[in-house]
């Protein structure tokens, strides 16, 4: 029983790594689903829009924290992926899934050690695997409230506007 009990630590924290990730995912899949579809393309001042949060969303899975994470682990990086461009709300939910499955696969034989495995960003250093998947799991966090933000504003004032205008 002392191996098991050793070995409870580092799994129970690679086990609590890869769930928080997931709620992460799951409630900004959750955020998109109740965001309404025309707000999509509307853009803020800064030229920002859900639109083009969740294509920089669907690249920094794809491209940046996939690849880190393929090279900690030394496998190949997800073939046949291009920069995101969605039409819709609805394109870019499923297309985020897609990414967030690609990212996954990464990840289904990784055991406790792996999270210290070395990989280097092209411009940012080196980090851990552990910090790869802490990160992505901020950057899911981060995305759903920019989201969240960017479909509060401006339209509901606009559509009060007319009603206070009779």
């Amino acid at each position: 029983t002392s191996v098991t009990d050793g070995n409870a630590g580092p799994v129970n924290e690679l086990e609590d790594i890869l769930r928080r990730l997931e709620v992460a995912r799951e409630e900004l899949i959750d955020t998109l689903q109740s965001t309404d579809g025309a707000l999509f393309e509307k853009q803020k001042a800064g030229g920002s829009s859900i639109k083009t949060t969740l294509e920089r969303t669907a690249d920094d899975v794809n491209f940046y924290y996939g690849r880190l994470t393929a090279r900690a682990l030394t496998l190949p990086q997800p073939p046949c992926m291009n920069k995101a461009e969605f039409m819709s709300l609805r394109e870019a939910t499923i297309s985020l899934q897609v990414a967030h499955r690609r990212f996954s696969n990464l990840l289904h034989k990784l055991i406790p050690e792996d999270l210290e495995k070395k990989t280097t960003g092209d411009d940012h250093g080196e980090y851990t695997l552990r910090q790869v998947l802490e990160m992505a799991a901020a950057h899911y966090r981060l995305r759903r409230q920019q989201v969240q933000t960017l479909a509060e504003g401006a339209p509901k004032r606009r559509r009060k506007a007319p009603e206070s205008h009779p």
